[in-house]
């Protein structure tokens, strides 16, 4: 396996087990065996090394998952298979999502760079949303807000599932989206 590939696989078992704070790069070397010096030639920082683990995370997603979703036939199927792969995440995979939050907040200080990859990813997400919508929703647009509010209320639901993971009843918050779904597809058009 090449150190890079090692180095990402690492970080993310880390992240699962220590979360981002308690993964430090000296703790990352041990784990891999490399020099901390190998890990900062080949990622440049613990942010650069997080984003990148965040990135390829949404490109496997993107790849997988997200395509078999935009095969089902319809909205409904859509939505419950997103919902279920969405729940499965926050109940077992919860690092993927703290990852990229932890790094949204890094990138408010003054991280531009850091700033304009996470932006990209969300336009990724976004556009994912957007496409599931694609013959159901005539209008790109409303599309496109459609796709944002999606994103934006799952991002807010992880909060609150971080905070007090035992207040939230994700299969009833699921039956809630799916009847806020169906109104919105139920307006006019836009």
């Amino acid at each position: 396996m090449r150190t890079e590939e090692a180095i990402l696989e690492a970080t993310l078992r880390l992240l699962a087990t220590r979360g981002v704070l308690g993964t430090s790069l000296d703790l990352l070397a041990e784990e891999v065996g490399v020099a901390k010096s190998s890990i900062l030639w080949h990622f440049g920082s613990k942010e650069e090394l997080l984003l990148r683990v965040a990135e390829r995370a949404f490109e496997a997603i993107a790849r997988g998952p997200a395509q078999s979703i935009l095969g089902l036939p319809t909205i409904e199927e859509r939505e419950d298979a997103t919902w279920r792969f969405y729940a499965d995440t926050v109940r077992h995979r919860p690092e993927l999502r703290r990852v990229v939050l932890y790094l949204i907040f890094e990138s408010a200080e003054g991280r531009p760079e850091l700033r304009a990859r996470l932006q990209e990813l969300y336009r990724g997400m976004r556009e994912l949303f957007a496409e599931g919508l694609r013959g159901v929703i005539p209008h790109p647009e409303r599309r496109r807000r459609l796709a944002a509010i999606s994103v934006a209320a799952l991002d807010g639901l992880f909060l609150q599932w971080l905070l007090d993971p035992e207040s939230l009843d994700l299969e009833a918050l699921h039956r809630e989206m799916r009847g806020l779904a169906a109104r919105a597809r139920g307006r006019g058009k836009e």
